[in-house]
């Protein structure tokens, strides 16, 4: 007489196995959703942050300002070009560039900025001082701040 072994689980090892990974999932999930949170942020700040140096450097490369216009109503933001070079009159690019942060995340938002970031030929900023905006994340309140100082260096905190 042969005796056959089973080869399956018992329902309390089964139970057991699904009370540790519902409670690896309670504990993880706070932690990912700050993570992704924090991420959604950092990728809006980033693109803002990398559109600032991109319109120095063709402020640069084509002798002429750029100027980015913030509207926190709507919540986005519009590259206008000086036209003519050196008047100081600023219209919109053609095909126009107006980007939002929450295209990357709905919960991104301009929370205080300059009415605008203007960018002179030389790749200096205009103004005295250095142009700060906030930009927010409404559910967990965490904060980025993108610099851009008098000489046109960019930088995220």
């Amino acid at each position: 007489m042969k005796i056959r072994a089973n080869g399956g689980f018992s329902l309390i090892e089964m139970m057991i196995v699904c009370a540790l990974l519902g409670f690896i999932a309670i504990v993880a999930t706070p932690t990912f959703m700050t993570y992704r949170q924090n991420s959604n942020l950092s990728e809006a700040a980033g693109e803002l942050s990398s559109d600032i140096a991109l319109y120095r450097q063709r402020a640069v490369a084509e002798n002429r300002g750029y100027q980015i216009t913030f509207n926190q109503a709507a919540n986005n933001y519009t590259v206008n070009i000086e036209t003519p070079p050196g008047t100081g009159t600023y219209t919109a690019l053609n095909p126009a560039v107006t980007k939002s942060p929450s295209a990357i995340s709905s919960q991104v938002i301009i929370s205080n900025s300059p009415a605008n970031i203007t960018i002179q030929p030389r790749g200096t900023m205009m103004g005295a001082a250095p142009v700060s905006v906030i930009l927010q994340h409404t559910q967990s309140l965490l904060t980025k701040t993108i610099t851009a100082n008098l000489m046109g260096r960019v930088s995220v905190q």
